[in-house]
């Protein structure tokens, strides 16, 4: 049942594979008892699709859960201890608990960096997570040196393809365009949409993300044709697969009411703006 959990969550099927890490972990937890490996893989499984769901507090429980076990049997340096300490400082980021993630970030990556290897995937992740921190903060800098070692890394590693590389690839783009790069960040998304369409396929969420993050760049380059289009396609695939208050899909939807606001198109922007969750919408 983990193995058809995994499966799911690769494709971005997160309800489906909810369900599966659900239903498997309470039949592990009685037949195999809550430190055998299975038990163990489907909590933290469990946790990856509380994230990917933007279910946060519900991976944070999971996480610390994961974490505490794994400190208590094998020690703080074992490999899956300081997998599971990168993946806490991964919700604090997602939580706005900055100091937080990079305070456990700081401290996974020395760890990883003597205990397992430069390019070891595991510290390959924490690098990337704490370039991602670094760049909401605007610390451009430090954050395009850790994207560029990731991005190098997992390439090299997992393959120019994998998925890995084109989260990567997307972050490093997100960050040129905070910083108005918008060639470097055009040409990143540009390939990373095509790598996503043809692995991944048209309706992965990380196909969405995509297109989304390309929609942005063009709309900051009054390319609004091209960014209505992604953009169309971008909040129709994650209201369908995310749920209207995920927060991705509300990402996307602001992102549409700022494009025809750009655009001059005040009366779609109001349209758009009245399919918000009531919690996000904003007074005009």
């Amino acid at each position: 049942m983990n193995d058809l959990g995994v499966a799911d969550m690769d494709l971005g099927r997160y309800n489906e594979a909810e369900q599966l890490f659900s239903k498997g972990l309470q039949t592990s937890r009685r037949v195999l008892g809550e430190q055998h490996q299975t038990t163990l893989f489907m909590v933290g499984n469990l946790g990856s699709v509380y994230m990917n769901q933007g279910r946060y507090k519900e991976a944070e429980q999971q996480y610390i859960e994961m974490l505490e076990i794994h400190r208590r049997l094998w020690g703080d340096e074992n490999p899956y201890t300081l997998f599971y300490m990168s993946c806490l400082a991964g919700v604090y980021t997602q939580q706005g608990r900055y100091d937080d993630s990079e305070s456990l970030y700081l401290k996974t990556l020395e760890r990883q960096r003597r205990v397992l290897d430069e390019e070891h995937v595991f510290t390959l992740w924490s690098i990337e997570g704490l370039a991602s921190l670094y760049a909401g903060q605007s610390k451009y800098e430090e954050a395009e040196r850790l994207f560029v070692e990731a991005l190098g890394g997992l390439q090299r590693s997992r393959g120019y393809e994998h998925r890995d590389a084109l989260r990567c690839m997307n972050g490093l783009a997100e960050l040129y365009t905070a910083q108005r790069r918008f060639d470097p960040a055009a040409s990143l998304l540009t390939s990373a949409l095509g790598i996503s369409r043809r692995t991944l396929g048209d309706d992965h969420p990380w196909t969405f993300t995509s297109m989304n993050n390309l929609a942005t760049v063009y709309k900051e380059q009054a390319q609004y044709e091209k960014a209505e289009l992604l953009l169309l396609e971008a909040v129709k695939g994650r209201r369908l697969k995310l749920g209207d208050k995920h927060p991705h899909t509300v990402e996307s939807l602001n992102n549409i009411i700022d494009l025809y606001e750009a655009w001059g198109k005040p009366e779609k922007a109001k349209k758009w703006r009245a399919k918000l969750p009531q919690t996000e919408a904003v007074a005009e």
